[in-house]
């Protein structure tokens, strides 16, 4: 048996893409590959086992992966729903399913087409700490990335708010022109590198889901500062911890207290940890055991949930009823059929 886990392979933008890998990497056998998420087609058609977490998709003409390799998709984000519009891959979803959802959004698409599927969150809040670190913590951590570098005012105002200063880290990965391999290797030791740098921090500010993520399960004090907290992929973090808008900041005299909802936390933690030890242990998505009855039980109860949420989609899409919306998202082929 193979065992396999996916890092994104094509932009490269955003080392949180190689931190959702490693956190699956963590469950499964030392001789665990990595996978080019993008090109999951040309994996070998032999016995073998995905953790196929993680953002979906750039490109759609490469996946899915072989018939021998069996998927055990949990943690997933769906970025565009042209992705499940395509038949092919919708049926791949349901044979596989039931699908781990990151988010609300990805969760309310995958049910809307028919695909049983539920609420995971992200396999990234089951990093632990190393406890290494014995000395004072005084260090104020931001966490910035390329993708959404921080806004000058931001920054002039987090300088007010935090008189002692703190130091700026970047969120990037290292060249995106490495060979893959070399790409995955290098950054999983950036990544590491990272992680004790934030057990060390009294405090870790971010922009950066996966920077903030593995923090709480580390149990580091962590704020995430986004444009907009009501950002769906957002969902995953809004009942964790403190989400504070660009313009709240700047109305802040103080910085906002840090809150972690550690036992809703640990609960999803330990929940995704059971699953994927299971997943490993069986070689299979442990929901469509049999002899699990509750697993399989909830399996059924996620089939029921998303044939109505498709029944009642195409329904109200029939009466009339916001059509462009509906044909945006899914598509009319789908909603006619």
């Amino acid at each position: 048996m193979r065992y396999y886990y996916q890092i994104e392979g094509l932009k490269r933008n955003n080392l949180g893409d190689v931190i959702q890998g490693l956190a699956a990497k963590q469950f499964l056998p030392n001789d665990a590959k990595p996978v080019n998420r993008e090109k999951l087609s040309s994996l070998t058609n032999e016995p073998s086992l995905l953790i196929a977490n993680g953002w979906y998709q750039h490109e759609f003409d490469k996946f899915p992966p072989p018939t021998e390799v069996i998927p055990f998709y949990i943690s997933v984000h769906i970025a565009k729903s042209d992705f499940i519009k395509i038949k092919t891959i919708r049926e791949h979803f349901k044979k596989n399913a039931p699908i781990g959802c990151r988010d609300s959004k990805t969760l309310w698409l995958m049910r809307g087409f028919g695909i049983p599927a539920y609420y995971s969150s992200c396999l990234t809040l089951t990093f632990n700490n190393s406890n290494s670190f014995k000395g004072n913590k005084s260090e104020v951590i931001w966490v910035d990335n390329i993708d959404h570098p921080i806004p000058l005012k931001i920054e002039q105002k987090l300088n007010e708010l935090i008189p002692d200063g703190f130091t700026k880290i970047s969120h990037d990965p290292l060249s995106r022109f490495l060979k893959f391999d070399t790409y995955v290797e290098d950054n999983a030791e950036l990544a590491f590198s990272l992680f004790k740098r934030y057990e060390q921090a009294k405090l870790v500010l971010t922009t950066k889901i996966h920077c903030a993520l593995p923090c709480i399960g580390m149990g580091i004090p962590v704020i995430l500062i986004h444009p907009n907290p009501k950002d769906p992929r957002l969902s995953v973090l809004s009942k964790l911890i403190t989400i504070i808008s660009y313009d709240d900041l700047m109305a802040c005299e103080t910085l906002p207290e840090v809150t972690i909802e550690k036992s809703k936390a640990n609960k999803i933690k330990n929940n995704l940890t059971y699953l994927l030890n299971l997943a490993v242990k069986t070689n299979k998505n442990p929901f469509r055991d049999k002899t699990n009855f509750k697993l399989y039980s909830q399996y059924q109860k996620y089939k029921l949930i998303s044939t109505i949420t498709s029944f009642g989609l195409k329904s109200v899409y029939k009466f009339g009823f916001l059509k462009k919306s509906f044909e945006r998202v899914f598509g009319k082929e789908y909603l006619i059929d």
